[in-house]
């Protein structure tokens, strides 16, 4: 099992988040990592999570999201962030869509990794993100970058990528925080404290850890 990033790996980087949050609750130390090296990170939201705000008029929730969205990528050292808008809970529903507006995206940011949320995670459009990356893959004739799966909601029953994040756990956190509306709701910042915590002590031996499964385009199993 490998513990750290490889000095010449992911020198472009693409996170592929459902929803906003997405991307610091599941990749968020790595990124920090990957913004410290020097490495290019972009993010393709596919939906702006207008559902998570059920208050607010639709055009009103994006905007509130995307808003925090934009500021916790400034932390994470996001630099290129894409909303793709689709209904939220709904991607799978969409998912030819999906693929159709994320293939440009693919060959005009030609990532040599990708992260994007596992397979087994209960919510359904985390679950729909690996058959449109798939699809929109395949698509655009991309071939080579490595992808990761991360974890949100249902955590990894099998890994093989550990990330020692304990260097950049508070700044993680800073970039949770920064999705303000969602706190309200949920404490995500003590979930994913704890979550962080235990991979570090079981998974790689420090304070605070990610883990990720690799993903087999041709297999195309996780």
């Amino acid at each position: 099992m490998r513990k750290s990033l490889r000095r010449n790996e992911g020198t472009k980087v693409l996170v592929v988040a459902p929803h906003p949050d997405d991307e610091s609750i599941g990749c968020g130390g790595t990124l920090c990592l990957h913004a410290r090296r020097g490495d290019r990170i972009a993010v393709v939201y596919l939906t702006s999570g207008e559902l998570g705000l059920k208050h607010l008029p639709r055009d009103q929730a994006w905007r509130t999201r995307e808003r925090e969205a934009n500021k916790a990528a400034q932390v994470l050292g996001i630099t290129r962030r894409f909303y793709l808008r689709l209904p939220d809970w709904f991607v799978g529903d969409h998912a030819a869509l999906a693929s159709k507006k994320l293939g440009p995206l693919l060959r005009r940011l030609s990532p040599d990794l990708i992260y994007l949320p596992h397979t087994a995670e209960w919510h359904p459009d985390h679950q729909a993100a690996w058959p449109i990356v798939r699809a929109a893959l395949r698509a655009a004739r991309i071939v080579g970058p490595a992808l990761r799966a991360y974890e949100v909601w249902t955590p990894l029953r099998e890994f093989d990528q550990v990330e020692d994040i304990s260097s950049v756990m508070a700044r993680k956190l800073r970039a949770l925080r920064a999705h303000r509306s969602q706190l309200k709701e949920f404490d995500y910042v003590r979930a994913v404290t704890g979550l962080n915590q235990f991979r570090g002590e079981l998974a790689a031996r420090c304070r605070y850890a990610e883990v990720f499964q690799s993903i087999d385009l041709e297999s195309e199993r996780l």
